[in-house]
């Protein structure tokens, strides 16, 4: 094993590098509190840490934080980037927290949110503020009772924004972790803090585990006196192809899901190792796998500043063999939520095919969101059982196509609370 310290003679970033190509056959790469006589003890990345095969990070009451000079991932499997149409086969990616370890953004990051998000500065949350700052709304409409959803969300804080020689939108680079098509790999016992984008994604990832993990994201930052817009905060990202998975031991708060399968196999995807994606992966649904299947999903206690704390969305393909157990929805407030469980949609992301969703389990979880559990999509072959709703101004399950069920056994599915 090498550490980490033994190679800081240049930058954090050089020595990480370092580190890594001189590994040994164990693959172990240690990563303790910076040691320097400057006095900082956080590791300062100005680009990703690239993750070749047969490598296992240890952090050990580290922190590594993002530079304001930082447009790129903590952490990114070496098989993927910039002009990297097809990612090839990795295995053995390890990435292992011991004691406190924290993943932290920038102070003024350059980029946040996805390719759908137009980069601006300043990019006010605060219906105050975007009155003031927000020069996309109209002068007729600038007053909080006039603003919409999308005067806040259409736009994500980036000191980019402006520069001609820069992307204006979010894309892949603002994920926290990001592996695509790695095979045995494992992320755990981390706080990833105010992330750019995702927090963890995975694409076509197999027999794998991610556990351990607590998010702290709001969907804003408090930037320079004022609370910046920062979208697209999702906790796990799930993606096309991942199968035989283990999420566990899930906690804190994202922006925007918590935990999201998401098999869209959309035929207009840009190619991998694009811009303005969230993608890595290349768009050839007949030479990759398009399906999530043989996920577990189970102890998580969280909530979602903005949308759901699980959600599974198939569009023009299947997610199937699925356990959720065991989920405490914690929203302080319920309103301002999406809900805790969303099983497919209303078509926004594409079709939801009659057989998108079957062999879901889900049993013992506990909902306190404006909405429970809600199918949107198909859902065949499954169970639901051991629901209990706290916010008795919804049902416990809702469900949005007349033939939204087929073959679906619920039981214990209660609403309780002082108003109920």
């Amino acid at each position: 094993m090498v550490n980490v310290n033994d190679y800081l003679h240049g930058s954090d970033n050089e020595a990480f590098e370092q580190a890594i190509a001189a590994r040994g056959r164990d693959g172990i790469v240690l990563v303790p509190p910076r040691e320097n006589p400057d006095g900082r003890t956080h590791w300062l990345l100005d680009r990703a840490i690239l993750l070749p095969a047969n490598t296992t990070v240890i952090l050990q009451n580290a922190a590594l934080k993002l530079s304001d000079r930082c447009r790129d991932n903590f952490f990114r499997s070496a098989n993927c980037g910039i002009g990297i149409e097809f990612p090839e086969r990795m295995e053995n990616i390890h990435i292992r927290g011991e004691g406190f370890c924290l993943l932290a953004g920038a102070d003024h990051p350059r980029a946040s949110g996805d390719g759908s998000k137009l980069l601006h500065v300043p990019c006010p949350h605060m219906p105050e503020d975007i009155c003031r700052y927000a020069d996309w709304v109209p002068e007729e409409r600038r007053s909080p009772d006039k603003l919409d959803f999308w005067d806040i969300h259409d736009h994500s804080y980036g000191t980019d924004a402006g520069n001609p020689g820069q992307s204006q939108y979010g894309d892949w680079r603002g994920i926290g972790i990001l592996l695509a098509n790695v095979e045995n790999f494992s992320v755990s016992n981390l706080r990833i803090k105010e992330s750019h984008g995702w927090g963890i994604s995975l694409e076509a990832c197999a027999n794998g585990r991610v556990e351990k993990i607590d998010f702290a994201a709001t969907m804003y930052k408090e930037i320079d006196g004022m609370r910046m817009n920062m979208e697209n905060q999702d906790g796990i990202d799930v993606r096309n192809g991942c199968h035989h998975i283990i999420i566990s031991d899930i906690t804190g708060y994202t922006g925007d899901d918590v935990i999201a399968l998401t098999a869209i196999a959309n035929p207009n995807y840009l190619p991998g190792g694009s811009m303005r994606t969230t993608h890595v992966m290349h768009n050839d649904w007949t030479k990759r796998e398009k399906d999530i299947h043989d996920i577990i999903i189970r102890n998580v206690i969280a909530h979602s500043y903005l949308c759901f704390t699980i959600r599974l969305l198939p569009a023009l393909t299947k997610i199937y063999n699925v356990v959720i157990d065991g989920v405490i929805d914690t929203a302080p407030v319920p309103e301002a939520t999406g809900g805790t469980l969303l099983l497919g949609d209303g078509g926004g992301y594409g079709e939801n095919e009659r057989d998108s969703m079957r062999n879901v389990t889900i049993s013992n979880v506990v909902c306190h969101s404006s909405r429970a559990v809600i199918v949107d999509g198909y859902l065949t072959d499954s169970v639901i059982t051991n629901v209990v709703n706290r916010n008795p101004k919804c049902p416990v399950l809702s469900v949005g196509r007349p033939d939204g069920l087929k073959n679906v056994a619920t039981a214990n599915l209660v609403t309780c609370g002082e108003n109920a």
